[in-house]
């Protein structure tokens, strides 16, 4: 019986550590799920909200002022704008919190979607 004295001690100081890493990673990949939905639906609702007003010459500031009040950067956003078709490109990157423990300190998030008219109805799809 007192050979088995140390195996818990040594199984708790394995186990642990990766437990503890197998929770960060899970809170880092929820954080980024969480992020890359909202950017993808807030994208996907600005191209449907402002598609009719496409041809104003206003529409990236438009475009942006939506982006901003949804709290998401558009420093790197491009809206490009043909008669029947928008396009919206946007990325950013969002600070890891806890993939720095593993030399990752940031995730970039982007989106690519169009919306384009086809048979008076709106079609809106990633690219």
């Amino acid at each position: 019986m007192m050979k088995h004295k140390g195996q818990t001690l040594v199984a708790f100081v394995i186990i642990v550590p990766v437990f503890i890493i197998f929770l960060a990673f899970v809170v880092d990949t929820s954080y980024l799920f969480k992020e890359y939905t909202h950017l993808n639906n807030t994208t996907k609702t600005i191209l449907k909200n402002t598609y009719q007003k496409r041809l104003e010459s206003d529409y990236y500031d438009i475009v942006k002022n939506l982006f901003q009040k949804n709290n998401i950067s558009v420093e790197n956003l491009e809206a490009i704008v043909d008669e029947n078709k928008v396009e919206i490109f946007n990325r950013y990157n969002i600070k890891s919190i806890f993939g720095q423990v593993i030399g990752i300190k940031q995730y970039e998030i982007k989106v690519e979607m169009f919306g384009i008219e086809k048979n008076e109805k709106l079609i809106v799809e990633k690219e």
